[in-house]
């Protein structure tokens, strides 16, 4: 089987560690560059981010990109 982005996954990791560090969507817009509509649509799951704006968020967040990327087990 293909490895498939896991996109539940990634944007609960992003929303955990978000409000866990205290951080707005305006923090994290700043610090990313992301439109603020467009990290809204990417935090509620409406649209995925595209690589460039997955890796600046893999890297605020210090996750490894290829987490999000691992064949589920048993596939």
């Amino acid at each position: 089987m293909k490895n498939e982005f896991d996109a539940l996954k990634f944007i609960m990791a992003l929303k955990v560690w978000r409000k866990m560090n205290g951080f707005s969507v305006t923090d994290v817009i700043d610090l990313t560059g992301i439109p603020r509509s467009t990290y809204g649509f990417i935090e509620g799951g409406d649209k995925p981010p595209d690589m460039a704006q997955f890796s600046r968020l893999c890297q605020l967040i210090d996750f490894d990109a290829q987490e999000f990327f691992k064949t589920p087990e048993g596939a």
